[in-house]
């Protein structure tokens, strides 16, 4: 069964979790505002990501979260050790949803073409 990471008010989740029910798949929800993002889930995903996704994927640079960053802080997250500390710190800076089927991770974020690709 699919594991879906995100938080139920965001818009791009919504998306994703429409497209999910649309399609008939299966999965379970897991907020990340209400769970403990623990640093072996994280890194985790990061293990089992494939092309074209990197640990700096899990980062959503557009949110509100990144963009109240220090210049000095975002320059601290080039390393997956950072990354994982800011998304324990702030689960809202996480790119969403996030896709995951037997711990690999099939997509980050919401494309319609990735999900037909890799979900359907």
């Amino acid at each position: 069964m699919l594991h879906v990471y995100g938080i139920k008010n965001c818009n791009t989740v919504k998306k994703g979790l429409d497209w999910l029910n649309k399609n008939k798949i299966e999965f379970e929800f897991f907020d990340v505002k209400k769970i403990d993002l623990t640093t072996e889930i994280i890194d985790e995903w990061i293990e089992n990501m494939s092309p074209p996704y990197s640990s700096e994927n899990l980062i959503n640079k557009s949110g509100m979260t990144w963009r109240k960053l220090s210049d000095d802080e975002k320059k601290l997250l080039l390393t997956t050790k950072n990354i994982i500390n800011l998304i324990k710190k702030y689960p809202t800076a996480m790119k969403r949803p996030l896709i995951t089927n037997n711990k690999k991770v099939l997509a980050i974020g919401f494309d319609e073409n990735i999900y037909n690709e890799k979900i359907k």
